[in-house]
Order: structure tokens, then C-alpha cells, then sequence
């Protein structure tokens, strides 16, 4: 079977890795698929900061408002439809170029997972938050604590391997059940043989500051709170309001904080996001950090790959 090739544009919140997924696509003949756990979300337009109109004009986009807001959307429901599109945009002779920040959504496309679909996105980012020292997940700490809930498991994961472990505590807080006692789904073929390339858009730390600053003033003055306002009118239960900026809007709304403290909430846990993304991504050996200069060189190795998968 051929092998089929996909390429990721990640990195931290605010970098621009949808700006320059869409250059590149336009010049690499690529199609996206959006990687986020919020953008999914039909009416969660300013605080997921989708792409722009001008964005999705530029090239074609999948997964975008494919969900209501008190619908569920785990990784397990992400790897269904992604599997289904990345096969799809391929078999047009069309590259699949995957983006977002969510990456145990990429880890579970580029690897499998057991087939759980209530396990969401939140779960995963609080355990990282709970294990996480020094700017690095704790690791051997995770392996404790999965050494305790169920040994088995911990038998077969290696204190270093971060996402089996994060995927092995986030079943446990999930569904109560153990992961040594659960069979992960099958791979399909394509998932098997697909080679992935990845890159991570880097900005100085000065930088990404203030494209958070930036972003966060935009989201507030777009109309974030009015549109958290009516998001909860309709679904005041929807999980996917908790996200960061939905849910300072929400305290703000319920005159939990001032004015001035949802902006700077906002601004503070947008960084701590994007910090935890960075040490995501420095974990991850087969990322390669580029940045808006590097367009010629990534599309000159990807184009060299695929004459090389076609001979």
C-alpha cells in the first residue's frame, strides 16, 4: 500500500499557525483540517478565534461548526472524522495539512486510542496542569499514580511515555474504568502507513505575549461577552463553555470578577495554555520549530517527499 503523507502546523496559542497553514497550502495543493476542541463548536466563533473569513476563503477548511455546544466531542469522535477526511482529501491528490493546538487529538490520529468517546480535551489539559513541575509533566509522578489505580497498566507503560500515560489517568477520572481491561481500536490501514510531518511555528517569549495581549483585547472587543451571554441562554450546561475565555466571560457575567479582571484572566490563562502547549511540543521529537521565513524550505522537503513516495 502507498504510504500517504500528512503535515501538521501546530504550535502555541496566538502564533499564527492557521496564517501560515493557509500559505502553505495554497502552495503545496493542501486542503485543512482543523485540530481544536472548541472551533468544532457551532456559535463559538469569537472566544475559539476560528479562522478568519479571509482564511477560509484562501484555502479549503474540515471540522469547523460541526457540533452544538451541548453536544459531546472527544478525541475518540476528532480520530472518527479525522481519519475519514485526511483519507478523503488524499484520495484527490490533495495534501492533508492538520492544525490546531489540541494535540492529544494528534496524538490519538497519529497512534490510535481505545474507542471512549466521553474522554474530553479538559480532562487531559487538567491532568497536565496537575503533574506539571518546572514547566515539565512530571512523568514518573504519573506512573505512580497510575501504579496505584491499576498496576497492570503500569506494567506495560514506560514512566517516560507522557501520552500513553496522560491517555492511561484520563480514562481512569473519565469512566471509572481500567485501562489494563480495555482494547484499543483497531488501525486502519492508511493510519498504519501514514507518514506525518510535523512543524511548530516559534515566537520569541516577548512575542507570543503580546499576540496574546493582542488576541485577547480583539476577543473582548469583538464581543465575547455578549456572545457567552447568548451561548448560555441556549445551552447553560455545555461543557465546551468552560474553555478559557468563555469561562471568565461566565464569571464576569455572574459578577464573580470586574471589567478589568476578566481581561487580564483571559490574558493569564491564555499563557499558561500557550506555555504547557510549548512544553507539549518540545516533547515531541518529530516536531520541528519553524517560523514565517521557512515557507520555501518546508515546502521543498514536502514536495521532495511526495516525488519520493510517488516513484
Amino acid at each position: 500500500m502507498k504510504r500517504q503523507l500528512a503535515i501538521a502546523i501546530l504550535g502555541p496559542t496566538a502564533s499564527g499557525k492557521t496564517k501560515l497553514a493557509v500559505q502553505l497550502a495554497n502552495r503545496l495543493q493542501g486542503e485543512i483540517v482543523c485540530m481544536d476542541s472548541t472551533t468544532v463548536y457551532k456559535g463559538l466563533d469569537i472566544g475559539s478565534s476560528k479562522p478568519s473569513a479571509e482564511e477560509k476563503a484562501g484555502a479549503t477548511h474540515h471540522l469547523l461548526d460541526i457540533a452544538a455546544p451541548n453536544e459531546p466531542f472527544s478525541a475518540f469522535h476528532f480520530v472518527q472524522l479525522a481519519e475519514n477526511t485526511v483519507n478523503d482529501i488524499a484520495s484527490r491528490g490533495k495534501l492533508p495539512i492538520i492544525v490546531g493546538g489540541t494535540y492529544f487529538y494528534l496524538r490519538a490520529l497519529q497512534f490510535g486510542m481505545y474507542e471512549l468517546p466521553n474522554i474530553a480535551s479538559e480532562v487531559v489539559e487538567n491532568l497536565e496542569k496537575e503533574f506539571c513541575e518546572d514547566d515539565k509533566i512530571n512523568t514518573l509522578n504519573m506512573h505512580e499514580e497510575l501504579k496505584k489505580k491499576d498496576p497492570k497498566a503500569a506494567e506495560t507503560i514506560h514512566p517516560n511515555d507522557k501520552y500513553r500515560l496522560l491517555r492511561a489517568l484520563a480514562i481512569l477520572r473519565t469512566t471509572k474504568e481500567l485501562p489494563s481491561q480495555l482494547k484499543p481500536t483497531p488501525f486502519s490501514l492508511a493510519q498504519k502507513n501514514r507518514l506525518w510531518m510535523k512543524y511548530a511555528v516559534t515566537l520569541s517569549r516577548h512575542a507570543l505575549n503580546q499576540a496574546i495581549v493582542n488576541r485577547s483585547e480583539k476577543m473582548l472587543g469583538a464581543g465575547i461577552v455578549e456572545e457567552t451571554r447568548k451561548l448560555l441562554e441556549q445551552y447553560p450546561d455545555a461543557r465546551c463553555l468552560n474553555s478559557i475565555g468563555y469561562a471568565e466571560c461566565k464569571a464576569f457575567l455572574n459578577k464573580k470578577i470586574t471589567e478589568k479582571q476578566l481581561r487580564n484572566e483571559i490574558i493569564e490563562k491564555t499563557r499558561q495554555l500557550a506555555k504547557r502547549q510549548v512544553t507539549w511540543l518540545r516533547s515531541d521529537p518529530e516536531v520541528r520549530f519553524v517560523d514565517f521565513r521557512d515557507q520555501d524550505r518546508i515546502c521543498l522537503e514536502v514536495e521532495n517527499l511526495q516525488a519520493a513516495l510517488n516513484e
